[in-house]
């Protein structure tokens, strides 16, 4: 088999995970439950290097990931995936950016997406943080 078999192979297998699966387990609630997940995640990880967060998104088969723009407390990054599935919600990828930037900040950081474009799938996830809010000292343990 082919190296790039192989990865079509592993890339339909996370697809039927993410798009198909995990609704089923999680219902209603999926959104929520994958943006904490996100950030659970991203505590365990401790990425905030940028070019291992690009590296990351593309091992975790999330997408391409980019910085395209970032102000006094904003970011703006830019996903694109591989995916056809706009419905669907990618709040575990902006839950893990939310938790990445509060690790690195020392500032509590929320975030949301927008769906930018449907073929590929391209979505900016926005994340946001307060200079008067930091994090409690050990909380990212």
């Amino acid at each position: 088999m082919s190296e790039e078999q192989q990865q079509a192979e592993t890339a339909a297998g996370y697809d039927v995970m993410r798009h198909e699966l995990l609704p089923i387990i999680l219902g209603e609630d999926e959104e929520v439950i994958l943006y904490w997940a996100g950030k659970s995640l991203a505590r365990e990880k401790k990425t905030t290097d940028e070019e291992a967060l690009v590296r990351w998104f593309r091992t975790a088969q999330w997408g391409n990931l980019r910085l395209i723009k970032e102000k006094r407390a904003e970011r703006i990054y830019e996903v694109t995936t591989s995916s056809y599935e706009p419905k669907r919600p990618y709040s575990l990828e902006t839950g893990f950016l939310a938790q990445i930037t509060e690790l690195e900040k020392g500032l509590l950081a929320e975030a949301n997406y927008e769906i930018k474009k449907k073929k590929p799938v391209t979505f900016h996830v926005t994340v946001k943080w307060d200079k008067k809010d930091p994090t409690a000292p050990g909380s990212d343990d």
